[in-house]
């Protein structure tokens, strides 16, 4: 059956919060083989019971006044992204960190008394060098940058999804782990793989790799399905006719090809809290939707 559709195989690029997400073929196959049968190993892409994931998301409501204790700081690269915003206004409500500093290219003024204890360092990416000092000192380090899509087309322009995808994205790790972070939160790709033929599952793939490597105390990958955003600021007519599409598997296989914004933004706050044996730790589709608990 899969076969018979191998010529009408969808290129498909859109912007999913702070990095691309890029579906070829894949999704055509896992739809086919999954849906259609209807078999019963499929039921096990079910998320956990209602109960479980409210469970698992009070749990974690219930570490905060023990985490706030600590008197940890963190940063965030890719702020004035989908994923970026999401993870901003989960830290600004919970309050976990004394400090939280955001490395963007331009200041953003946010209004409300829950932003004040931001702060804000503007750097040029492509010197990041000489802003070393922006990622000293933080104990915990958020990084959701990723290449707009869209309206600057650059999903077709592959030195350029290289340069913010790859370059910047090991640079601002780099400075990270020399500036004494100890537990980095990456959003990655799923499917990402440094052998993948696809360029965009092969850069990220290359960062994941490159990145273990620098030797974190704690390194905690995120592999998101399709990121599921309501955007209000513009309209992306692929993105719309996609989310459309995926709305019937969202709904029977919530954790089989899609994750919401929340859910994933939650779930990478929730790491921060989370006591992990091992250093180097990649969260799948499924094990975003468990950490992140009820949307």
């Amino acid at each position: 059956t899969v076969n018979r559709f191998a010529k009408t195989r969808a290129f498909l690029r859109f912007r999913g919060g702070g990095s691309f997400l890029v579906f070829q073929g894949h999704l055509q196959e896992m739809l086919l083989c999954r849906l259609f049968p209807l078999r019963v190993s499929a039921l096990r892409l079910r998320t956990p019971p209602k109960f479980a994931r409210v469970r698992m998301a009070t749990a974690a409501a219930q570490t905060d006044e023990e985490f706030r204790a600590t008197n940890q700081s963190a940063f965030l690269v890719g702020a004035t992204g989908e994923t970026g915003k999401h993870i901003l206004e989960e830290l600004t409500n919970r309050k976990i960190f004394q400090t939280v500093t955001l490395i963007g290219r331009r200041e953003v003024q946010y209004e409300g008394e829950k932003y004040q204890s931001i702060l804000q360092k503007v750097v040029d990416f492509d010197n990041l060098d000489d802003h070393a000092e922006a990622f000293k000192d933080h104990d915990v380090g958020f990084i959701c940058l990723g290449a707009r899509a869209g309206n600057t087309g650059v999903t077709s322009n592959l030195p350029a999804l290289r340069k913010v995808d790859h370059d910047y994205v090991v640079k601002s790790a780099e400075l990270a782990k020399s500036g004494g972070c100890r537990h980095l939160v990456l959003l990655s790709a799923m499917r990402a793989s440094k052998d993948a033929s696809n360029p965009y599952s092969k850069i990220k793939g290359e960062v994941e790799e490159e990145v273990k490597a620098m030797g974190f105390d704690r390194l905690s990958i995120f592999q998101p399905a399709v990121i599921m955003v309501k955007r209000t600021d513009e309209t992306r007519v692929g993105e719309w006719f996609l989310k459309k599409a995926l709305a019937p598997v969202a709904f029977f296989f919530p954790t089989a090809l899609t994750v919401p914004i929340a859910t994933l933004a939650r779930a990478m706050v929730n790491s921060a809290l989370t006591t992990k044996e091992n250093s180097v730790d990649v969260l799948n589709n499924k094990a975003i939707h468990n950490l992140g608990g009820k949307d």
